[in-house]
């Protein structure tokens, strides 16, 4: 009896020996430690990059496109027949050199048009004013919201009423067209092979 219990005491002493127990409740809470430290530093680092992510909204850049466009102004004094100022305003958004071409013919006194035909009348062209193939051309690029320092015409007279088997009056359309002044290539597309820029900046119109 009394060698039963000294083993059963050894054995017990053995399985239940205080410095084992407690070793591995050190290395527990190590573990443990451990492991909340990673996921703490994953977190604030995870956190990080998505400040970083969101603050890093790319940038936009926006390219307003350009615009020519032109319009004609003019004075007309209808009862003695004459148009006067004759210009043309660059109403785009880009330096522009500008054409125009002058349309005559008949009208009755309804301003509606009829037979026979019309020639248009004399005038002086203004400075930078060329002609060349049945247009006019300003040989300066004129700047948005600007007009030719110089008129198409100051004045021209038109024919108030024509004595042959026609009849009628004279009426003058003026129609312009713009084109941007910069790359030469865009006015040669437009107007002509023929057609180039000069080192001043100025339009060269073939013949002149």
């Amino acid at each position: 009896m009394k060698m039963y219990r000294g083993r059963y005491e050894g054995k017990h002493r053995k399985a239940t020996a205080a410095p084992v127990h407690g070793k591995t409740l050190r290395t527990g809470r190590l573990t443990t430690m451990v492991i909340a430290t990673v996921l703490l530093l994953a977190l604030a680092i995870g956190g990080t990059l998505a400040w970083l992510s969101t603050k890093g909204s790319p940038i936009q850049n926006k390219f307003l496109p350009t615009k020519v466009t032109c319009e004609v102004t003019e004075r007309f004094d209808g009862s003695r027949g004459v148009k006067s100022n004759v210009n043309v305003k660059n109403t785009g958004t880009i330096n522009a050199f500008i054409r125009v071409k002058l349309v005559t013919y008949r009208t009755n006194d309804q301003g509606q048009h009829i037979g026979g035909t019309a020639s248009l009348p004399t005038f002086t062209l203004g400075a930078n004013w060329v002609s060349y193939d049945g247009y006019y051309y300003y040989t300066l690029p004129v700047a948005p919201g600007e007009r030719p320092k110089t008129n198409l015409t100051d004045s021209m007279t038109l024919v108030g009423s024509y004595l042959d088997t026609d009849g009628g009056k004279q009426a003058v359309d003026v129609m312009a067209e713009a084109i941007q002044s910069v790359p030469e290539d865009s006015v040669k597309a437009a107007w002509g092979a023929d057609f180039s820029i000069g080192a001043d900046g100025s339009l060269i119109v073939p013949g002149n």
